[in-house]
């Protein structure tokens, strides 16, 4: 059970069944999935007015912490309590990773709502990226094409994401993806992402993923961490691959969609693109068939500017 506000507690996986109860009535939203959660060490949780939420440890662009809530239940009482709590706390009073349906019915002139579009989480179709047909995919089947025809000793194959002699290769995939960004002069901090995936790798018995990867001649050159969720769903949690074998990433997209397809997945969550351009770039070129919006929630009046300054100083 969640601690009623405004106590909180860190998740751990006992919680997994009562918090995927809770969620399961929304849609698949990447920022309220457990699995991300845990393994990222991301906050805290607590239940308000039957409705969960969130205190983030980071926000990843600011650093800072900040609140957020899941639920349809007393909005403006909730809304109005959490956003009192982030001031008494000195927290940034603004909320973030709103839903659409937590937003639906607010309607106080005070509350601010903005669209967050750098955490929109992208939806994609796996029968349209398994088959990459149109002229829309042109690039990526091309792309598909020359990694099969370059090296067609090649082979995708789902495998056990608790086999330590995997999870070795999978470090060891990480070192050579870290050591093509050194080589292209692209800095790329990659410690929070690796102890994200440690975590995750440590307890992958506990957990309900798909590992898939990209072997050539018995060595791992890319792989995936996806978990299939209810309701015809599933989300992307890591994905990394050697650059220097161009295609990769399109053949290894191409493939494991398939495999989505046969397990009948209709939308495939990849998560959001934090405003990185060759992320965002990237994950419009394989056309997301729709988004999961997220929004943020501050006041609208004169005293948030105060309230701004004096958060600035502290």
């Amino acid at each position: 059970m969640l601690p009623k506000f405004p106590n909180f507690k860190k998740l751990e996986l006992s919680d997994r069944e009562d918090f995927e109860k809770f969620v399961s009535k929304f849609p698949p939203y990447s920022a309220f999935n457990f699995t991300y959660l845990w393994a990222w060490d991301l906050g805290e949780v607590s239940e308000l007015n039957g409705n969960l939420v969130i205190r983030f440890a980071t926000d990843f662009k600011t650093m800072e912490p900040f609140l957020s809530f899941l639920g349809t239940n007393k909005y403006e009482d909730t809304v109005r309590t959490l956003l009192s709590f982030a001031k008494n706390s000195k927290i940034f009073p603004k909320l973030q990773f709103i839903t659409k349906e937590s937003i639906k019915y607010l309607q106080a002139t005070n509350l601010k709502i903005e669209e967050d579009r750098d955490n929109f989480d992208y939806l994609f179709s796996p029968s349209e990226l398994a088959e990459l047909q149109g002229n829309q995919f042109k690039e990526l089947r091309r792309l598909a094409r020359i990694f099969s025809e370059k090296y067609p000793e090649a082979v995708f194959q789902l495998r056990d994401l608790s086999d330590l002699s995997i999870q070795k290769q999978i470090h060891l995939t990480l070192r050579k993806w870290e050591h093509q960004k050194k080589i292209q002069n692209k800095t790329y901090d990659l410690n929070f992402e690796e102890r994200a995936l440690c975590r995750l790798l440590e307890s992958a018995k506990k957990h309900k993923l798909i590992l898939s990867c990209v072997f050539l001649h018995d060595e791992m050159i890319g792989f995936s961490i996806d978990e299939i969720l209810p309701d015809g769903n599933a989300i992307a949690h890591f994905i990394k691959a050697v650059n220097s074998f161009s295609g990769i990433y399109e053949f290894l997209n191409r493939e494991l969609a398939k495999y989505l397809r046969s397990l009948d997945v209709m939308l495939w969550n990849w998560q959001q693109d934090l405003n990185i351009k060759n992320l965002r770039d990237t994950k419009l070129g394989y056309r997301p068939v729709n988004f999961l919006k997220m929004y943020t929630i501050s006041l609208n009046d004169a005293s948030e500017h105060d309230l701004q300054k004096k958060h600035e100083k502290s």
